[in-house]
């Protein structure tokens, strides 16, 4: 008995031993975080050839400048509406703690110019002097607002430009590894780091992945001895490595509260049960094929508000998935199989009543441009239609979208905000004595635009934090539809001091056809 307990104390302190030498070695390897990536080391602009006159006198070796990563992104600055200097004349601390700061967005237009600010490749900020992990501050916090997000796949594709990540990205690389399932090139590199924070959890999962299970099954011994998992994790872990193990009792634990760790173990084991509104990104793991269709439509919405998913898929699960019996139906794939039988209909009455309904589906669920690009097509046929309600309505659903053409400019409502989205979308910015105070604006801050009047400094303009002022200005209008007046004079405002007056457009046109639409709809 003395010599089993002897031998199994030897075992641990070898395994010890063993462990935190490797991650005492790695840890000196990659101490020093501007150093870390094969993208920014400097490469020598001198040829072999030439190397041999290095040492003659008044001979220099130059170099290239280093590309600082928290510029990269997936999107060119040259496809986008977005000014060159975007970031160039802000530190990339104080755009960090911006972007950390931002708001639940809830119009789509903002979602969608958040994400694309979040995606573009533009010039990087100014480096923060003594900010800790100088020079990637700012990709970090886009990273990690991507993820947020629930837009794994680009937070990914942006992760594998960084062919050795340093300590922080790595940790975002395991994230994102939990979150998709895709573990394999993640594992691959992760024996290269040392055990930080949530790194021995994941290495235990890697070996078992290979099938190693005696070295995971010590991993976990020693890791469970210094106490580097916390109560939910042991168990899970303990769990994993040997399914015979019961842990139901944890699985009524809040979604909120767990870490990806936590996360990808249940979640692996079918045991988790969702609850109505996710973190976005545990609500992409549930938007993936395989998972049963009531749960992959909810998150799918989730992720659709976000701009983060192609809507026509979502639309394409509503009509292959079966209403199910019961009390809880989705209100969306009614609303949808209703629309379509009436769309089918001779009745312009039916039409008008499915249609109104869902209008009133997806505005509440933050949807109404994906429904409306989604039904582009039918919307356009009631431009000759006789029942003007049904006319307007479709008009404001269509400025939605680029869909509405030259044949509804010539169109004439007795509603002056239809009118209004009709001169905004065709570009007459002309002044109506019923235009509402909304109205006015957009269209004097065009005029504005138009005439060159709008006040402007070259030299304030060349120094001007565009992107932190158009994050200010996303900021604003956090509350979508019900934001005071005077918060979106300010905001707009903004944008269009910077030049973004497509942008202003477009977000106004998405606050008037909303309050608009709310109007139409309120009758049914």
């Amino acid at each position: 008995m003395a010599n089993q307990q002897i031998k199994a104390f030897f075992l641990f302190f070898l395994a010890s031993v063993v462990i935190f030498s490797k991650a005492y070695s790695e840890e000196s390897k990659h101490g020093n975080a501007t150093k870390e990536y094969s993208l920014t080391e400097k490469a020598s602009v001198i040829s072999k050839s030439s190397k041999s006159f290095l040492d003659e006198e008044n001979v220099e070796e130059n170099f290239l400048d280093a590309l600082n990563v928290n510029g990269i992104g997936l999107i060119s600055i040259e496809s986008t509406k977005f000014p060159s200097d975007l970031w160039s004349n802000s530190s990339e601390r104080a755009l960090s703690e911006k972007l950390i700061s931002m708001p639940n967005l809830t119009l789509t237009s903002t979602n969608k110019i958040f994400k694309r600010l979040l995606l573009v490749d533009a010039k990087p900020p100014l480096n923060s002097i003594g900010v800790k992990n100088m020079g990637y501050l700012f990709l970090l916090s886009r990273i990690d607002q991507l993820i947020n997000l629930g837009a794994i796949d680009e937070a990914e594709e942006i992760l594998n430009y960084i062919k050795e990540p340093s300590v922080e990205l790595m940790k975002r690389k395991i994230q994102v590894a939990y979150l998709n399932g895709r573990l394999s090139k993640t594992c691959d590199i992760a024996n290269k780091y040392p055990n930080f924070e949530g790194m021995l959890q994941f290495k235990i999962i890697c070996l078992v992945r290979k099938n190693d299970w005696q070295a995971a099954t010590l991993a976990f011994t020693v890791g469970s001895s210094l106490e580097q998992f916390d109560d939910k994790e042991k168990k899970l872990l303990l769990n994993y490595l040997d399914p015979d193990i019961e842990t139901h009792s944890l699985y009524n634990i809040e979604i909120h509260n767990l870490s990806p760790t936590s996360f990808y173990l249940m979640h692996g084991k079918k045991e988790l049960i969702p609850s109505d509104i996710l973190p976005n990104k545990y609500a992409y793991a549930f938007s993936l094929s395989g998972i049963p269709p009531k749960m992959r439509i909810k998150s799918m919405e989730q992720l659709a508000s976000k701009y983060v998913v192609n809507a026509n898929t979502l639309f394409s699960l509503y009509r292959s998935s079966r209403i199910e019996d019961g009390e809880n139906l989705n209100d969306a794939i009614i609303a949808v199989m209703q629309l379509e039988q009436a769309f089918n209909s001779d009745s312009e009455h039916r039409k008008l009543l499915a249609l109104k309904q869902a209008t009133k589906v997806f505005q509440k669920k933050k949807l109404l441009v994906h429904f409306s690009n989604e039904y582009v097509d039918e919307l356009k046929n009631f431009n000759y239609s006789d029942d003007k309600r049904l006319k307007d309505l479709a008009i404001a659903l269509l400025s939605l979208t680029d869909g509405m053409t030259s044949e509804f400019f010539v169109q004439e409502s007795s509603n002056p905000d239809v009118n209004c989205l009709i001169d905004i979308k065709k570009k007459v910015f002309i002044k109506r004595e019923t235009d509402t105070r909304l109205c006015e604006l957009i269209k004097k801050l065009n005029v504005e635009i138009i005439k060159k009047s709008f006040p402007t400094n070259r030299n304030l303009d060349a120094q001007m934090e565009k992107g932190l002022i158009l994050l200010e200005s996303l900021n604003l209008l956090e509350n979508g539809p019900s934001t005071e007046f005077e918060e979106v004079k300010l905001s707009l405002s903004m944008l269009t001091k910077i030049g973004l007056i497509d942008l202003v457009n477009e977000i106004s046109v998405e606050l008037i056809a909303l309050n608009t639409l709310k109007k139409l709809v309120r009758n049914i």
